[in-house]
């Protein structure tokens, strides 16, 4: 009798679970967005920016209904006739500031020419990285049945460090951004969307610590004369970032160079710049708290503090999305961006924060090991540095994106990487 009790009391116990977790994720499901969403993103989209800020049209524009900056998309093969390629990377995919996402240039200059529709599907992400890159691949890019693929890498913040690489976890996390690498995305996809959204457990919401109407703030102080922009722009930082920095060293570092931090977010035409509060913290915390990481000032003495292990990890997983793909049938293309410290003008205008510069040294130094090791594999990839190199204002000098400039060398690069690739196709 009590065996039977026993079985009766876990099957009971089992079904209780069972309808628990069903409504759970039925519940959640009124709260995240639908396929394929929610396997896409978990904040809201960049474009979500403050109105009243002077921003142009096309840094507002509304994304589809995927939370992509592109157009509206059906979840499926392409149209008959149409030549589908798709874009995955972060935001050198979606970049908003820039007139034109990459995808949609790209696009643009094969549709040149070539005697079939084509569409550039841009899966671009900001703050997203390298795993999340390989889960968007395989979960979305690939189901959309495309005829070539590629994952855009950027030397200046996707690397991976010590023992991180693609087979490296025996057991995957309860909770992931990617919810098909993770234990609940893989069962509940919209509770694990729910859960990485409230709990900011994603790459982009873990790292930015949002203070209400700063970005407002900052772009009226940026409008400010020089000497008085610079004032307060200390003492921001000092209330909300450093309340333990004495004020005038705050000043003295931001005032560096004439000023040219305060010059830098002047309005123009063509590639203006806005003042994020990320930006000065960064410099702040550099400058502020010298160590032997960030007072290398050469790339010599940065490619000989480069890790093995970091260089490793990250490669295993770039070798993982072109087999994925390679499994798939679908040709796939690496293209590794390199940091401003291409562009000349970049580097002359971090001159006098060499702390803070030093991070872009450490990055063009594991660009070249990366690509020396790409070479030892058959990962089919274009290294942009190539193109970039020796050219002037390629990089904004802010937030370190290409310029309208570098993008347009970029996607004329990448267009002729992928006529090759899809020449049949698009004859």
């Amino acid at each position: 009798m009590k065996k039977k009790t026993l079985a009766f009391s876990a099957i009971y116990f089992v079904i209780l679970a069972a309808v628990t977790l069903v409504g759970i994720e039925l519940l959640a499901a009124f709260y995240s967005p639908s396929w394929p969403a929610y396997a896409l993103r978990s904040t809201p989209p960049v474009n979500n920016l403050p109105l009243g800020t002077g921003l142009p049209d096309w840094m507002t524009a509304p994304y589809n209904s995927w939370g992509m900056r592109d157009v509206e998309r059906a979840f499926g093969p392409a149209a008959a006739g149409t030549v589908r390629t798709v874009f995955v990377g972060d935001s050198f995919v979606e970049f908003q500031p820039l007139r034109k996402s990459l995808p949609a240039a790209v696009e643009e200059r094969l549709l040149q020419g070539a005697k079939k529709p084509v569409e550039a599907v841009n899966l671009g992400i900001s703050g997203s990285g390298v795993p999340s890159y390989y889960y968007r691949l395989r979960d979305v890019a690939l189901p959309l049945a495309p005829d070539q693929v590629s994952v855009f890498f950027f030397s200046g913040n996707d690397f991976l460090f010590g023992n991180t690489g693609f087979s490296s976890a025996w057991v995957p996390p309860l909770v992931d951004e990617s919810p098909g690498r993770s234990i609940v995305g893989r069962l509940m996809p919209h509770t694990n969307w729910l859960l990485v959204n409230r709990l900011r457990l994603s790459e982009f919401l873990s790292s930015n610590e949002p203070i209400p109407g700063e970005f407002e703030a900052l772009q009226q102080i940026v409008k400010e004369p020089k000497a008085e922009a610079l004032a307060k722009l200390a003492q921001h930082m000092k209330r909300h970032y450093f309340p333990g920095v004495p004020e005038q060293r705050l000043l003295e570092i931001l005032s560096r160079g004439d000023g040219r931090l305060i010059d830098l977010f002047a309005a123009r035409q063509d590639d203006r710049e806005y003042l994020a509060g990320w930006l000065p913290n960064l410099i702040l915390r550099a400058e502020l708290n010298p160590n032997a990481f960030n007072s290398i000032t050469t790339l010599e003495q940065a490619k000989a503090s480069v890790q093995k292990d970091g260089i490793d990890s990250t490669l295993s997983w770039l070798v993982a999305m072109n087999r994925a793909a390679r499994e798939r049938g679908v040709p796939f293309s690496l293209f590794v961006i390199p940091t401003g410290a291409v562009d000349r003008a970049f580097v002359d205008f971090w001159a006098p924060w060499p702390h803070y510069y030093s991070w872009y040294l450490h990055c063009a130094a594991m660009h070249e090991r990366l690509v020396e090791a790409l070479q030892g594999t058959d990962v089919p990839f274009v290294d942009l540095r190539t193109v970039l190199e020796g050219k002037l204002d390629t990089f904004r000098k802010s937030d370190a994106h290409w310029s309208e400039y570098g993008q347009s060398l970029a996607a004329d690069r990448i267009a002729q990487q992928l006529r090759s690739t899809l020449k049949a196709k698009l004859d």
